[in-house]
Order: C-alpha cells, then structure tokens, then sequence
C-alpha cells in the first residue's frame, strides 16, 4: 500500500465530491434556492472542496506554484464554516415544524439566525488569515496564525450552541414527525463526526504537534481526522435531503373532510397562514401552526 499523500487525498476528494456537488445542487433547487439554507451551505462546502482539491494537485505537479499552494490551505481551512451552518439550518427546520411556537420570531429560530454572524466572521477571519499565514513575511503569518485561531474558537462556540439546540429540541421528540424525526436523527449521528473535525483543526492551531500541521503535517491524520468525518457529514445531509419530502405538512381538517399539507420550509408557510385566518376568521385556527 503506497504512502497517503496530499496529492491522493486530493484526487479521492474530487472522486467523491463531484458527483456529490452535481447531488447537493439538485437537494437545493428540489427544496426551493431560498427556503432551504441546510442543503446550500452543502452545495458551498462541496464546491470549496473540489476547488481546493484542484489547488492541490496543481501545486503538487508545479511545486514553484505558490498561489495553488496557498489557495489549497486557505480552502482547507473553511469546511467547519459551511458544515456548521448546515447543521443549523437543519436544526431550524425541524424547531420550525413540530412546534406551535416555532414562528419566525421565536427564540430558537432567532438564535438559529444570530448564530449565522458568528460563523461567517469566522469564515471571514478563516480565509484572511489563510492568506497570511500563507505569507513569507514573519508579521502576515503570525497574524494569519492568530485569525485563525479566533476563527476555530467561534467554531467551537457554535457548535456548542448547536449542540445546546438540538438538547433543547430532545424534548420534542414524540411530538415530531417521522421525516423531521429523521433530520433531527442525522443531525444527532453528524454531531461527533464534526466534533472530531473540529478537534483536528483545535489541535491543527493550538497544538504544538507537526504532523497536525495544515501545510506539510501527516497526511492520514488528516485524512483520518477531517476528510473522512466531512464526506460522512455531506453524505448523510444530501441523502437527508434526497429523501425529505418537499412538502412536510401537519394534517389539518380543512372543513371539507380532507388532510392539507402545506410548505413548513420557510417564509411562505406564514404566508399560507395569513390567507387562511382572512379566509376562515379566528374561529378555523390551524390545528399544525408552525
């Protein structure tokens, strides 16, 4: 068995990547481009793959190539970003279905929506500080090294925060349905798999160990401790979304002895709502309000 390389690292990414980019893009446009925020940071996060993938095995054939080296370690340095928001997305659609007080105004949608900033300025100080790091000049790289660093512990404070939502959510279990019970279950399975992600990338910028270095650290513990646990994660999220049902509805008696299901995405649900109390009055209220 030959020694693992950067290089086939990089090709076994593009392997499993691109067919999975052609999948995650067509979860998206199935659930609707601006609904469903889960599946697009997966369409993201695969195509930040593929391109640092590409970087990779350019700077391996032209080592004199500088940019693809460094383009390659900043792209390595943001799958967390991407992952986590995904996670979150996930997480809100499920608050958004079984509870009748998951509005858009609730609490746990609004701090869905707040952990959003976190993650992006983590995505932000992940690239810019890639982009020293990657510098020659001894101050560039040590403040790329300490963006970075800022980054990865916003990281790790938002998962903690994911994983305190999907805590909370456990409470709801019994009253969920089984496709949500299905995404709040993958979520759970994806939960350790990016805990050791995001230890690999503590240990990557906090540890003193060479062989966890992003740049010419050991390539089967990254490909042990971060490739392998970001496919899993992908792959189960777009196989969650290839089965989710567009329309997941709470049964609802519409006054004619039929079940209505209606979109329990996002911002048109409410919509629906609106229409069917000037329609119906108070009276006929929504027995599956989200």
């Amino acid at each position: 068995m030959g020694a693992i390389t950067a290089e086939n690292v990089a090709i076994a990414e593009l392997v499993v990547y691109i067919p999975t980019a052609l999948l995650t893009v067509w979860v998206v446009f199935r659930h609707g481009v601006h609904k469903q925020l889960g599946w697009i940071y997966l369409a993201i996060f695969s195509g930040i793959r593929i391109a640092g993938s590409a970087m990779e095995i350019q700077s391996a054939h032209n080592p004199s190539d500088t940019t693809s080296e460094e383009w390659a370690l900043i792209l390595q340095s943001v799958g967390l970003s991407p992952l986590l928001l995904s996670t979150l997305g996930l997480l809100k659609r499920v608050g958004r279905i079984y509870t009748k007080r998951a509005t858009a105004t609730s609490r746990r949608s609004r701090a869905v929506q707040l952990l959003h900033i976190p993650a992006l300025i983590g995505l932000i100080l992940a690239i810019s500080g890639g982009t020293d790091e990657a510098s020659d000049n001894a101050s560039d790289h040590a403040g790329g090294q300490t963006k970075v660093r800022v980054a990865v512990v916003l990281f790790l404070l938002i998962f903690l925060a994911a994983l305190l939502l999907w805590a909370v959510t456990l409470r709801d279990f019994r009253n969920m349905q089984a496709g949500q019970t299905r995404i709040y279950l993958c979520v759970m399975v994806a939960m350790p798999l990016i805990a050791v992600r995001l230890l690999y990338s503590l240990i990557s910028n906090f540890g003193n160990s060479p062989q966890f270095s992003l740049i010419h650290g050991d390539e089967a513990i990254r490909l042990g401790m971060a490739s392998v646990e970001e496919f899993l994660v992908v792959i189960m999220y777009t196989i969650l979304g290839v089965f989710t049902p567009r329309f997941v509805g709470v049964p609802e008696a519409n006054g004619r002895g039929s079940v209505e299901e209606v979109d329990t995405s996002y911002g048109p649900t409410y919509q629906v709502e609106d229409e069917e109390r000037v329609g119906s009055g108070r009276g006929h209220g929504r027995h599956g309000r989200h």
